[in-house]
């Protein structure tokens, strides 16, 4: 059972039933990705900060394009971990 809701790629909601996430995540094989309806929803939930994990900015990028006054913040580093923690410390 997750501690914190999941939004799956297939319908851009929040889930929690593990069951249904699993089903999900084997439907987005084949499913339109509804990324920006993921986004969308997650900011009228008043999710504020979004972290992207990995090579590159491409995500930061369509998220700061896709919601406006958003926090992004994107880790390609260990330093830029260090910094993203610090500045959830503030």
């Amino acid at each position: 059972q997750p501690e914190f809701d999941i939004i799956c790629n297939v319908t851009s909601k929040a889930e929690r039933n593990p069951e249904n996430i699993k089903k999900l995540l084997v439907d987005q094989i084949c499913s339109t990705v509804r990324w920006r309806e993921s986004i969308i929803n997650m900011s009228n939930e008043k999710v504020t900060n979004f972290i992207e994990i990995g090579p590159g900015k491409v995500l930061t990028g369509m998220v700061k394009r896709t919601i406006k006054d958003i926090n992004c913040f994107s880790i390609n580093s260990i330093d830029d971990m260090k910094k993203v923690a610090n500045e959830f410390k503030k």
